[in-house]
């Protein structure tokens, strides 16, 4: 028996009736619909990482049960990845829900520039922004226990400018300091999409 599913939420079991170098054939036994285990939505709005540290990125990202991951072009950003790139990356996402038992695919959206994330996503949303100086861990995630949906924003490896602050700010966004030590992008975006999801499983419990 095997399991399938169609990344909107519904899983199957099906058995294997024939196979051959062509394909494979599958005959479903029974299938159900179910929601997401932590069904806050999570917005993850992250500067894009070199080489293959943004795959490993959205692999982990995918495993958190992050909702939608948001390429962002920011004043120091380095990588803008393209069409064919993100569509590629898209097979991670997958593979991901296969290794987790997750059954909705993660949104991977085109790059968005700053201020046009900040003016479309900020609006209705609980917005912690990783800048150093921000409000300590302890005291900005709690606010992340509810229904309203959460957007996380982690910046390039020379941070935010002070300008993308002061607009992120203006829009209602609050800063969140990770800490002493300097993190790459990556790193960065796992622990708070982490940690959120620690608070949406301490809220449910």
């Amino acid at each position: 028996m095997v399991c399938l599913f169609d990344g909107r939420g519904t899983e199957a079991t099906a058995e294997i009736t024939a196979c051959s170098k062509s394909g494979v054939q599958l005959q479903v036994r029974g299938s159900r619909t179910t929601s997401e285990r932590l069904s806050t939505p999570l917005i993850l709005a992250t500067a894009v990482p070199k080489g293959d540290r943004f795959r490993s990125l959205i692999e982990k990202a995918t495993e958190l049960e992050v909702t939608r991951l948001v390429p962002l072009k920011t004043q120091r950003s380095v990588v803008h990845p393209g069409t064919g790139k993100l569509e590629k990356l898209r097979q991670t996402v997958i593979a991901a829900c296969k290794q987790s038992g997750r059954n909705r695919l993660m949104q991977i959206d085109p790059v968005i520039v700053w201020d046009e994330f900040v003016m479309r996503e900020f609006s209705g949303c609980h917005v912690l922004v990783a800048h150093r100086g921000g409000e300590p861990v302890s005291s900005a995630l709690p606010a992340t226990a509810s229904d309203q949906v959460t957007v996380v924003a982690i910046g390039p490896e020379g941070g935010f400018t002070p300008e993308e602050i002061v607009r992120a700010t203006a829009a209602g966004g609050r800063l969140l300091d990770l800490g002493p030590n300097v993190l790459r992008i990556e790193t960065a975006a796992i622990a708070m999409a982490a940690a959120c999801r620690l608070i949406d499983s301490i809220r449910d419990a």
